[in-house]
């Protein structure tokens, strides 16, 4: 390999890395990877770690890189072998990745595909031979994801989940006149109006499914499970169809229904969680639930899954102000 090429592969690791390191600093800061879509956010709320700790990871992985390339300029050897080694390691890791994104979660993260595209230009400068082999474990991983069913009843089935598996906390009363599960984000502001609502709820048992990561609910007389999978609660509602939230599911004697936005989950548990005597008050019709699963698709204050719901007096002003 010319000496022009290795340097080339040492400047490319050391910017990918630098740009890894203003990623952490980032996170450090806001709290959230910087990411130009909402890939990043779906992907984030499906790991089992930090993304601190991926990208620290990383960090080490472009350092070591750049370190065994500056060795290799001096001499051949263990060196090319290392180097050569890391860069195959990264394509497979990054396959992975990819794949898990095509196949699973249908959503593709932008800051992903940036690492992805470097460890693809550092393969290719590193020479024919290099390229044959980064080629064939990609597309080994690829296929190899490509054979199997990711699709969500298959999951769910796999791993004998219920949708208790994605509660996070139940609200229960004495003898409870419905089982209730409610699908919201913590950054829904339709989520949070419903949940001060559902705070004064006597007569109802409320299993709370958030869609991402929740640490507590500003909610009293709560049992909090020692663990659960917003990753599942995304599933059920995927393999619905729905895209929106607030969501509230009704177990029935006669099957489940799902009631969407904000005014309708309000209604209804106005009508069916409270007393007579402490029922709110909303002027509207009752909901009638036919048997089997229905789906109320009437068009509400809701927010996209995928997507953070402004907040409502932040949109006002932004509107004023223009």
């Amino acid at each position: 390999m010319s000496g022009k090429r290795i340097t080339i592969i040492q400047w490319t690791s050391l910017f990918a890395g630098s740009i890894i390191a203003l990623q952490i600093g980032y996170i450090f800061l806001k709290g959230e990877v910087f990411c130009l879509n909402d890939g990043c956010r779906i992907v984030e709320n499906l790991t089992t770690i930090s993304p601190l700790y991926i990208n620290f990871t990383g960090l080490f992985y472009f350092t070591l890189l750049f370190c065994t390339s500056r060795w290799l300029q001096s001499g051949p050897g263990t060196f090319s072998a290392w180097t050569r080694l890391l860069l195959l390691l990264g394509l497979a890791v990054e396959g992975v990745l990819v794949s898990y994104q095509i196949f699973v979660i249908q959503n593709f993260c932008s800051y992903c595909l940036f690492v992805l595209c470097i460890i693809v230009i550092l393969n290719i400068l590193y020479g024919w031979q290099q390229i044959g082999l980064a080629l064939a474990l990609f597309g080994v991983t690829v296929a190899s994801f490509a054979v199997l069913n990711f699709s969500p009843a298959s999951l769910l089935a796999l791993r004998n989940e219920t949708l208790a598996s994605g509660t996070f906390a139940v609200k229960k009363c004495a003898v409870p006149a419905k089982k209730l599960y409610f699908f919201f984000s913590s950054d829904c502001p339709h989520c949070q109006n419903v949940l001060s609502v559902l705070e004064n709820c006597n007569s109802c048992e409320f299993h709370f499914n958030p869609i991402d990561k929740n640490n507590t609910l500003a909610m009293p007389e709560l049992e909090y499970s020692s663990s659960y999978s917003p990753s599942l609660n995304r599933v059920v509602l995927s393999m619905l169809n729905i895209t929106t939230i607030p969501v509230l599911l009704v177990q029935n004697q006669d099957g489940l229904s799902f009631i969407k936005g904000e005014e309708s989950i309000t209604r209804f548990v106005s009508r069916t969680c409270f007393h007579e005597k402490e029922k709110i008050s909303i002027e509207s019709s009752p909901y009638e639930f036919p048997a089997g699963m229905n789906i109320n698709i009437e068009e509400e204050a809701e927010c996209a899954i995928e997507v953070e719901c402004p907040d409502e007096s932040e949109a006002a002003q932004n509107s004023s102000a223009q």
